[in-house]
């Protein structure tokens, strides 16, 4: 196998730049660039890069060697941390690209060798990304819990009680059952419910762990002029919207990302919903009514002077939100009335606010958070991160519910089977070697 190597550190303009070697070829790669005491694994120190045979200074440099098998990737590892001249790092990879057996990584190709030496199982080597991308507090827990391998030691445990499960049924298929315990057909049932209740519990989470990662949806609806373009604004702290007060101004979905109460929130602003002839603007009303649809959260914005509300838009993860309230006398609305006018349940969440004068958000933000709160509850062990681990789990399920000893015992021992396949393919516990390049593709260059 040859030995990659290649830069781990961002691409854009920093002081510092971090090269990575990792193979068999690495103490020959540090050789190269003028090392020739001993270097002690596990140590950095101080080196001066001078290429063998030439005399030119390239840089000052710190060198850290890892042996073999107390790597990341379980090989010989060097990382090198140089200045980040375009003129250095050229010169260092040019040399280092013409030592034999030596070639750049490629994508995720640091953390693939990871995998297949065993220092990382798949689950935990897709948790490498997602911390390197994690912009918010629930975003660095996820990806922490996984990378530590909480969640691919909840699959392996799995996977290995599915086994345990199988030998039993291939025991009653090759031995009389004179010969076996007497509870044994009891004790497998038991298992089977056991598992399909703890895979369907897991599943059950109304993809939490996808939200974190992804963003929660957050749509702003309500008629024309309600003060959506003036709310995302506010809330960016930005004028990612355009404010006017012509009716229609907004005909597409503009999106923001912002984080509140530590989760990824991507708040967007809606076409105002009426009916119109324009057909330009016509789409943009169905495609706010289809965000609204789809979205986790909806506020509803309401012009508090001439309250227009379409029921069916309004869930139970709705804020209702009464605009302008500043024009409204002593600041009041009957909401008894609006509830009657518009027959809308009383369980859906009131609120008066004054974009304009900066009346009532506290109030505002406090509904906000209660209601991601509740999308996004406090969490201490292991979510699910990647649509390919619902997929296998909910085949996995599927199996075990097709489970039944009392009929064709070579049926529940293929569909065993098919649970430990699909729970494999999760941490790679299988010949996967079909999907792992399409995973590792999906990592940045020195990862």
């Amino acid at each position: 196998m040859k030995t990659i190597c290649a830069t781990i550190t961002s691409p854009l303009r920093s002081s510092v730049t971090i090269i990575r070697i990792s193979g068999s070829q690495t103490l020959k790669c540090l050789e190269k660039f003028g090392v020739k005491n001993q270097v002690t694994p596990q140590k950095s120190f101080f080196h001066k890069i001078i290429f063998e045979n030439d005399a030119e200074l390239i840089d000052e440099a710190i060198i850290t060697f890892f042996k073999a098998p107390r790597s990341f990737t379980g090989e010989d590892v060097a990382e090198i941390s140089v200045h980040s001249s375009q003129y250095v790092l050229k010169k260092i990879f040019e040399k280092l690209l013409s030592i034999e057996n030596v070639d750049l990584a490629g994508a995720g190709e640091f953390s693939k060798r990871a995998f297949l030496n065993g220092k990382i199982d798949l689950v935990q080597a897709e948790a490498i990304p997602d911390l390197i991308a994690s912009e918010t507090e629930a975003q660095h827990k996820q990806a922490i819990l996984q990378l530590q391998g909480n969640l691919g030691k909840i699959y392996e445990n799995w996977r290995h009680k599915i086994m345990e499960i199988s030998a039993f049924v291939e025991a009653l298929i090759d031995f009389p059952e004179d010969d076996l315990p007497t509870n044994i057909v009891d004790k497998i049932n038991q298992e089977v419910v056991d598992l399909k209740s703890q895979i369907s519990q897991h599943l059950n989470d109304n993809k939490v762990g996808q939200k974190i990662k992804n963003g929660l949806s957050l749509a702003i609806i309500g008629a024309p002029n309600s003060g959506k373009s003036s709310l995302i604004n506010f809330l960016a702290q930005s004028e990612v919207a355009i404010v006017s007060e012509i009716a229609g101004t907004t005909r597409d979905i503009i999106d923001t990302h912002l984080e509140i109460a530590g989760v990824p929130v991507i708040i967007s602003d809606t076409a105002g919903i009426r009916l119109s002839e324009d057909l330009i603007e016509q789409e943009g009303i169905k495609r706010a009514i289809k965000k609204a649809q789809n979205a986790d959260i909806k506020i509803y914005l309401v012009d508090a002077l001439n309250p227009i509300i379409q029921k069916d838009l309004i869930d139970k993860n709705t804020i209702l939100v009464f605009n302008k309230i500043d024009k409204i006398s002593n600041n009041v609305i009957d909401f008894e009335k609006i509830i009657a006018t518009f027959n809308i349940d009383k369980e859906i969440i009131f609120l008066t606010i004054s974009i304009t004068k900066n009346i009532n958000f506290s109030q505002f933000f406090e509904a906000l958070t209660k209601k991601i709160d509740l999308l996004i509850p406090s969490f201490n062990s292991p979510l699910i991160t990647q649509e390919r681990y619902r997929s296998s789990l909910q085949n996995c399920l599927n199996s075990l519910e097709s489970f039944n000893l009392d009929k064709n015992i070579e049926i529940c021992a293929e569909n065993l089977r098919i649970c430990i396949n699909e729970i494999g393919k999760i941490n790679g516990k299988i010949d996967i070697e079909n999907i792992l390049d399409l995973i590792f593709s999906k990592f940045c260059i020195g990862k």
